[in-house]
């Protein structure tokens, strides 16, 4: 079966999406099956990275993303002789004549007030609702995107695969010297709490600010809140809040490692990888107790009610002070990641593939 997958997604900087595909390509490599895949893309994407070594590329200049949905797609289909197509995203072309396999990870841009009434989000919404009876397959990456998914877009349950997505094998334990590397290089002078993520509205960076203030002054003292990600617009005035817009790939196993606490107060996701990423590298993890987090975390982490900053202040607060909490979070955390591998997610996707 030969399979073209858009990899548009992957970039320099390295989004969910991009991590799930070169997750999928990497593990691609240890399996014997009749699968081909043709990787497209654009000027942007990056195919220097080393999963995606010994597959064919197309690669295409992107001038209007729409005329790249709908014509181009189709045009490399037909010379490439494809037989399926899987796309990363909501979108696919909609006069395509293979089979197709789509993913949408959460819904979040149409339930929360404060993406929905976006003339994006609007056009997603009514895109599959006229166009997903050509569909094949749609994967989403948790039980809970997947009941989201039925209740707002009126999707058939037999239609929708949940897929775990997994967590790479680099994430693990640092060396000392690896963590001091890192900490030197972000002036980390001081014990930390990790945020990791971007800033966008329903990561509810606002509560965790707000929990921050109330912590006591005699933890302040030895802790400082690291908030790694959050892209260069983000803004904080605060002494003991330390702001690194973008950190590398290769970074993140370290800067993990070496915080006391991961915290993630996030109050809506598909699915959830950097609490578990951190739980791989040993770090305790607290985190909000809605949308998918209970169901990926189970009783590996800590939670609080995201829009209750007493509550945040109060887990951070238990946490950092109890070494044996920790110690016996870590151990949790440990077992609990050994759910999401490379193996298990790839052995899901090739099923269905196989099955249109």
């Amino acid at each position: 079966m030969r399979i073209l997958v858009d990899c548009r997604e992957i970039q320099k900087n390295t989004t969910g999406i991009a991590r799930f595909l070169l997750n999928l390509f990497k593990g691609l490599k240890n399996f014997k099956e009749e699968l081909e895949c043709v990787l497209l893309g654009n000027q942007y994407t990056d195919f220097k990275r080393k999963e995606l070594d010994g597959y064919k590329k197309v690669v295409v200049k992107e001038k209007n993303t729409f005329y790249f949905d709908q014509v181009v797609i189709l045009k490399v289909i037909k010379e490439q002789k494809i037989d399926l197509f899987f796309s990363p995203y909501y979108k696919f072309p909609v006069f395509v004549n293979v089979p197709t396999i789509t993913s949408i990870f959460d819904v979040m841009y149409l339930v929360l007030e404060e993406y929905k009434n976006d003339i994006r989000n609007i056009y997603r919404k009514n895109f599959i609702k006229f166009t997903y009876g050509k569909v094949k397959k749609v994967i989403t990456s948790s039980n809970f995107a997947k009941n989201e998914i039925i209740k707002v877009l009126n999707l058939s349950q037999e239609k929708i695969e949940v897929v775990y997505l997994a967590v790479d094998e680099k994430f693990k334990p640092q060396l000392y010297e690896k963590i001091k590397e890192v900490k030197d290089k972000y002036k980390i002078n001081k014990n930390y709490i990790l945020y990791l993520g971007n800033a966008k509205p329903h990561k509810n960076l606002n509560c965790l600010l707000s929990a921050w203030q109330l912590i006591d002054k005699k933890i302040k003292k030895d802790y400082i809140l690291v908030l790694a990600g959050v892209g260069e617009k983000f803004y904080c005035n605060d002494a003991d809040i330390l702001i690194i817009p973008f950190v590398s790939e290769e970074e993140l196993p370290a800067l993990y490692s070496g915080a006391t606490v991961f915290v993630f107060p996030s109050v809506y996701e598909g699915f959830g990888l950097p609490p578990l990423e951190a739980m791989a590298c040993g770090c305790p993890v607290i985190s909000s107790n809605v949308s998918t987090m209970p169901e990926i975390l189970n009783d590996a982490c800590l939670y609080f009610n995201p829009f209750d900053i007493n509550k945040i202040s109060n887990v951070i607060s238990e946490v950092v002070q109890s070494e044996s909490l920790r110690e016996k979070m870590r151990t949790k955390g440990f077992e609990r990641v050994k759910i999401f591998t490379i193996e298990k997610m790839v052995n899901s996707l090739i099923k269905i593939f196989g099955s249109v």
